[in-house]
């Protein structure tokens, strides 16, 4: 795939006292391509991926350059925020399709939302465009999301450990489901996890942050097979004892 669709120059985010929080990230990113982000929590990720659509929490800057598709959109981590509780799903869904399709009609963005709620693998996607978000399942939940995301027809999509709050079964139903969006629709895609299982299930790149700096990046396959890194190496460790504890059923 050719076309650039992400391209960082130097991004850094500082805190209300100039402190550094990521530390002069540099990258790029093209339509068709898989970039997991890993690391311990407060490694920087998550913060990456919200100043990359300048979504920062109040009291952190951006710094750097950082160029973008405009149909870039983000997956967060629990639906159940992100969701409208005052909102049955197919409006949901319909108005976000309206929003990017100004030209169509309340009826034809109703369509466009079933659709995309079949797409997503919604069973009696029909009846369930009456839902409230409370009435579904976190998996459910998440698959709504989903949908209203790709109302926006993105190029890039950002993932902020979207399968973490689900159980192992849930967990990589939805990983395939955006395994076989990014096929289908080339699309560029950028995951945050702390799992390495759960990336290399997804990603065909990886980066690797502590403390918001670089510390390793590069081919998945190659860097999980022969990390050069010790922080990297300390990370594979811990994931697969942490995954040789987890109770058979994973989380709940």
């Amino acid at each position: 795939m050719s076309g650039t669709v992400l391209e960082l120059q130097g991004l850094r985010v500082l805190d209300a006292h100039g402190e550094p929080l990521v530390h002069g990230l540099d990258l790029n990113l093209r339509r068709g391509e898989t970039l997991g982000f890993v690391g311990e929590s407060g490694s920087g990720k998550s913060l990456t991926l919200r100043a990359i659509l300048d979504i920062l929490p109040d009291g952190l800057t951006r710094e750097g350059r950082v160029t973008r598709s405009p149909r870039t959109a983000m997956i967060f981590q629990e639906p159940s925020l992100a969701l409208n509780p005052t909102m049955r799903i197919g409006a949901f869904v319909a108005r976000s399709w309206q929003l990017h399709h100004p030209g169509d009609s309340a009826a034809q963005s109703r369509t466009r939302a079933l659709a995309l709620l079949e797409q997503v693998g919604i069973a009696r996607a029909a009846e369930r465009m009456a839902a409230w978000p409370h009435e579904l399942s976190g998996g459910m939940r998440q698959r709504v999301m989903i949908a209203a995301t790709l109302a926006t027809e993105p190029e890039l999509l950002l993932c902020d450990e979207p399968t973490t709050a689900l159980d192992v079964l849930v967990q990589a139903q939805i990983l395939a489901l955006l395994r076989g969006l990014v096929a289908e629709r080339g699309l560029a895609l950028v995951f945050v996890s702390h799992d390495l299982a759960v990336v290399s299930e997804l990603c065909e790149r990886i980066l690797v942050l502590r403390d918001g700096e670089e510390v390793e990046r590069g081919v998945l396959a190659e860097v999980l097979a022969a990390p050069r890194q010790e922080y990297t190496r300390e990370l594979l460790t811990a994931n697969l004892a942490r995954r040789m504890t987890e109770p058979a059923g994973g989380r709940g």
